[in-house]
């Protein structure tokens, strides 16, 4: 949300009257009730000290940033006021406070106070603005400090930089954060799914009657497997609440879904809804004050507990029963497409999985077909076609087409080869960013090859993965063989068709560069984080992207990737205190965020910073004033 929208001059303030913390901050709400912008003057303020009493919002310099997520707001604002004789803060530095913001933000909104404060933060920055606001006259010039375009070193043709992102409607910020909660939840659950399928499927495959080991070493194997499979919806819902509402989210989404699955089988789907729903619970519960002797006790007792016991009753007397109806008829009509709406149903998954190479689309695609690996195996075994042909086509047209390659891309070709056989859909990456116009439509071509031929052999892959790694585990093999090789020849010959021989760049010729990830403490210009649901591919090729293109721009810049390993190359504090930017590429919620309060931000998707990641440091307002390009 920008800055602009926020404030106007009804928010300003260039004289305020109070002389004391407590009367400041009745002003300020004053000025907001009187703007139309508050439904309930006195639940805000009450919302205002109980974010006053988690931490002092003063700061140095005279700069004091009250703020509060509330049920009173109505429209997000933005109060600006001067107090001309400064007033007692309780700032660290010790001096008055006499610059005051006060962010009203509508609650359930998680991401409107980092956005302004990032953006308030690069105001405060610029040299001489806190001097000029204060030298101001009138509200109009006031706003109009905040409202003109920063003024850049180097002068940008409108060709140079890209268009402004359009501003998105509530509709479309709500559903970006409950597909980042899925996500997150998904992130969580798939090394479950992975390990307990495999586990299962070798069991039942070495023992060789297919059926379920009952003794021995193999029926132990077994019960590892059923073990992951059993836990991972619990999982799934555990962590999606968790994404919403913390820790205090965790215990009841995990019950809640627990019950769900095994009391009423709802399945996957329910897992889903019992997360949501014990998320926003939970996060309900959070907005009621509790008494200062309690407050200690909220997350680890109270929430947890009455989030558990409100969760478990819908459960079991409100949503359990129709939620397993609606999982019974889905299972029924997927029973019903065994004959010709296969193909119909094989076109769809198989163009979703290759369509972004392990993004969003391909996620709830595969997704789809990893939560039905028990009952409808049939589904993973298209799917898990579909997985590889994307890297396998690519690799197989360096290899039939060299001339129509870069250098570059064609050693790309050979870790893409083996990225397919493995089942690791990212591997066809590196080739779309170069080539989306020709690349994407032949990876889709070929995806939904893979995936139709797999159906109509009836390949039944019991492992929740793709590729030829899964082989071991797949009923049916010469029908998922031939499913790759189809689907990789259509990527190959469609893309090969489209392409024109490449030329090699000067600057290709020379030996490439050495670029990394600074690793000392302190030193880099922008902080980055990465992070994709499955914390492998996107993570890691978002990550090499905005180092190469910093390397590039000669921009010091250190990356955490929050992967499928955890965190590394962790950002300190001394990090965030010396860093000019912090850029946000991520599919699923970042982890402690809250560590760059009050910097400069810039928040985008995993995609767009492999894409475009020299272009995001380029046209960011920050990096563009501090460095000369």
């Amino acid at each position: 949300m920008n800055i602009h929208s926020l404030i106007d001059t009804n928010v300003i303030c260039l004289d305020l009257k109070a002389t004391s913390k407590e009367s400041i901050l009745e002003e300020m709400v004053q000025i907001l009730d009187d703007a139309g912008k508050l439904s309930d003057r006195k639940q805000y303020l009450l919302d205002v000290w109980a974010r006053e009493e988690i931490g002092n919002t003063g700061f140095e310099d005279g700069i004091a940033i009250p703020h509060a997520k509330s049920s009173a707001v109505i429209t997000p604002a933005v109060a600006v006021g001067i107090s001309r004789h400064g007033i007692d803060y309780g700032a660290e530095d010790g001096e008055p406070s006499d610059i005051f913001f006060m962010l009203a933000s509508p609650d359930g909104d998680d991401t409107h106070h980092i956005e302004v404060l990032a953006q308030i933060s690069s105001r405060l920055i610029e040299d001489g603005f806190t001097d000029k606001l204060k030298s101001v006259s009138t509200q109009a010039e006031a706003l109009a400090l905040f409202t003109d375009n920063i003024k850049l070193e180097k002068e940008y043709t409108p060709s140079d930089l890209p268009p402004p992102p359009p501003e998105k409607s509530e509709c479309q910020r709500r559903l970006g954060r409950a597909k980042e909660h899925l996500l997150f939840g998904t992130s969580h659950m798939i090394p479950f799914i992975v390990a307990g399928g495999v586990l299962l499927s070798l069991s039942v495959m070495i023992s060789g009657h297919g059926a379920v080991p009952t003794e021995g070493v193999l029926a132990d194997i077994a019960q590892m497997g059923i073990a992951g499979l059993t836990l991972f919806t619990a999982i799934l819902g555990g962590y999606i609440a968790y994404s919403i509402a913390d820790k205090p989210g965790l215990a009841p989404g995990m019950i809640g879904s627990w019950i769900a699955v095994q009391q009423y089988n709802t399945g996957f789907l329910g897992a889903i809804i019992i997360g949501f729903f014990a998320g926003f619970v939970v996060r309900a519960l959070k907005q009621i004050k509790l008494p200062d002797s309690m407050t200690s006790l909220g997350s680890i007792f109270i929430y947890p507990l009455i989030g558990t016991f409100i969760t478990c009753a819908a459960v079991m007397w409100v949503i359990g029963a129709p939620i397993a109806n609606t999982m019974t008829m889905l299972n029924e009509w997927l029973a019903s497409m065994a004959g010709s709406g296969k193909i119909a149903l094989g076109a769809i998954l198989g163009a979703m999985t290759a369509f972004d190479m392990g993004g969003p689309i391909n996620k709830v695609a595969t997704l789809f077909a990893q939560t039905q690996v028990n009952t409808q195996p049939w589904l993973m075994g298209g799917v898990g076609i579909a997985i590889c042909t994307p890297p396998l086509g690519m690799a197989l047209a360096t290899f039939l087409s060299p001339k129509k390659f870069k250098q570059e891309e064609r050693e790309a070709g050979k870790a893409a080869g083996i990225m397919g056989m493995i089942g690791i859909t990212e591997g066809a990456i590196p080739f779309a960013a170069a080539d989306p116009a020709r690349v994407i439509p032949a990876i889709v071509a070929g995806g939904i090859v893979g995936n139709i031929t797999g159906f109509l052999f009836n390949v039944l892959n019991h492992a929740p993965w793709g590729g030829w790694i899964v082989l071991p585990v797949v009923d049916g093999k010469f029908g998922y063989v031939i499913g790759t090789l189809m689907g990789a020849f259509t990527t190959a010959i469609i893309v090969i068709s489209l392409k024109k021989n490449a030329v090699e760049d000067d600057e290709k010729k020379n030996p490439e560069l050495v670029f990394s990830s600074i690793k000392e403490e302190g030193i880099a210009e922008v902080l980055a984080i990465t992070a994709c649901p499955s914390g492998v591919a996107h993570t890691f090729l978002a990550a090499k992207s905005l180092e190469k293109a910093a390397h590039r721009l000669g921009i010091k810049i250190k990356v955490e990737t929050q992967g499928a390993d955890g965190i590394n190359n962790r950002i300190t504090p001394l990090d965030v205190k010396n860093a000019k930017l912090v850029i946000f590429a991520h599919d699923v919620a970042i982890k402690e965020p809250l560590r760059f309060k009050g910097k400069q931000m810039l928040d985008v998707s995993t995609k767009e910073a492999m894409y475009n990641g020299e272009q995001l440091l380029k046209t960011n307002p920050l990096s563009t004033k501090r460095y000369t390009l």
